[in-house]
């Protein structure tokens, strides 16, 4: 017997948006100001300008709206890291830079530890915490193999990180156990990395900005008042830096593994090449006034050229 009308599915083919939009778009997220942010979304727009692109700034929130009416663009420079939006947009043809698969894989420390592993690039000894669906007790931890593995395979002290966050923030230097544990609590249920010590990067560490295989810009950063990071947003300060060829090298085969267009590599110390993390969303208008280099010229360039 027929299922009753109002019950009956009807099979559509998915609604395809037009891809052809001359102009390009800056994909940003609507709920999210920060000054420093907002200086470097104007200069990408100057910069875009300044060359005849149509950089037209398009939030998430707008981008779920124009995906079933069109049309979309051909290029979407991505600024935010919602990676289901960014997914939908390549689905319908639109060429983002970064991918979807890349910002998710930089956006959480614990996939970019996996793929650094994988490609064999130096970076601290790291283990990831086990998912836990419900917030552990203290003495669960302290029975578990987990804390055994970072006694045993790291020492301490030790840098456990949440592996989703931003400007060194979920970030802190763990001297014992007990510590270790009360992070892990406190993170619950964010992902959580832990990583060996390193005493050399201790309040310092270096930065390649990379727009496909070339290095625009480079800095060392060094922490204020004893503080073991080094990021300027957190009142660190920065000097210039020429990065030697081998530092140079390790950035490309960084981002060549992650599948990144555009980003930034963090180097631990300015010594030797050891990759400390890798952003796919890199606020650069610190870099930009430490080293005087126009970096949002040369991303819309590199814009222009993926058209």
């Amino acid at each position: 017997m027929p299922a009753p009308t109002s019950l009956r599915w009807t099979r559509r083919s998915p609604r395809r948006s037009a891809v052809g939009c001359d102009a390009a778009w800056l994909v940003t997220n609507r709920w999210l100001h920060w000054d420093k942010f907002e200086w470097q979304f104007g200069a990408l727009a100057r910069a875009a300008g300044a060359v005849g692109l149509d950089l037209r700034r398009v939030s998430t929130d707008e981008v779920v709206a124009a995906m079933g009416t069109g049309p979309l663009p051909r290029v979407a420079l991505i600024q935010d890291k919602d990676v289901a939006v960014v997914a939908q947009l390549e689905a319908l043809g639109v060429r983002t830079i970064n991918t979807a698969a890349a910002i998710a894989a930089c956006d959480n420390k614990a996939y970019t530890h996996a793929v650094l592993s994988h490609a064999g690039i130096a970076h601290p000894c790291t283990l990831t915490a086990p998912l836990a669906y419900r917030n552990l007790s203290a003495a669960e931890w302290e029975e578990s193999e987990f804390l055994a593995a970072v006694d045993l395979q790291l020492g301490y002290p030790v840098v456990a990180k949440r592996a989703i966050g931003s400007w060194g923030q979920g970030v802190e230097l763990i001297h014992a156990p007990a510590e270790l544990v009360a992070f892990l609590r406190a993170a619950h249920p964010a992902p959580v990395i832990v990583e060996e010590y390193i005493a050399e990067s201790h309040g310092h560490d270096a930065r390649i900005f990379m727009v496909g295989e070339t290095p625009v810009a480079a800095m060392q950063r060094f922490g204020q008042g004893g503080d073991f990071r080094a990021n300027v947003t957190g009142g660190g300060r920065a000097v210039p830096w020429d990065p030697p060829a081998d530092f140079v090298d390790t950035a490309r085969t960084a981002m060549g593994a992650l599948g990144l267009d555009i980003g930034s590599v963090d180097f631990l110390h300015a010594s030797s090449p050891l990759v400390g993390e890798v952003n796919s969303n890199a606020q650069f208008a610190s870099l930009t006034e430490v080293t005087g280099i126009d970096v949002a010229a040369r991303v819309v360039e590199y814009c222009v050229q993926a058209r």
